[in-house]
């Protein structure tokens, strides 16, 4: 076999096993978005992720504006900027991949 053979037949086999593992680690990355982690109106505490598919991960809530702030503080200076306050008065609507 060429060598020319060798290599499209690596890249064939290569790229199915390299899908799987990027959809795996995005997957780990999610924790439970707004739909799964609503329990009621309020104010939840998440991170926004640029990309879309991900979806934003919430690590908090329902609190009340104040409340929720003193927890995005408490976070710490490097992850607080990357926070976000966000009002769920119902239940939010899944849209997109997440």
């Amino acid at each position: 076999m060429p060598e020319r053979s060798i290599g499209r037949w690596t890249t064939l086999l290569a790229t199915p096993l390299l899908a799987a593992a990027l959809a795996t680690a995005v997957g780990a990355c999610n924790g439970p978005g707004a739909t799964q982690a609503w329990t009621g109106p309020g104010w939840y505490l998440e991170k926004s992720y640029i990309i879309v598919g991900g979806g934003p991960k919430v690590f908090g809530g329902p609190y009340t504006y104040e409340k929720c702030e003193e927890e995005r503080i408490k976070m710490g200076p490097i992850t607080s900027p990357e926070m976000l306050c966000v009002n769920h008065p119902g239940r939010p609507k899944q849209y997109g991949g997440y």
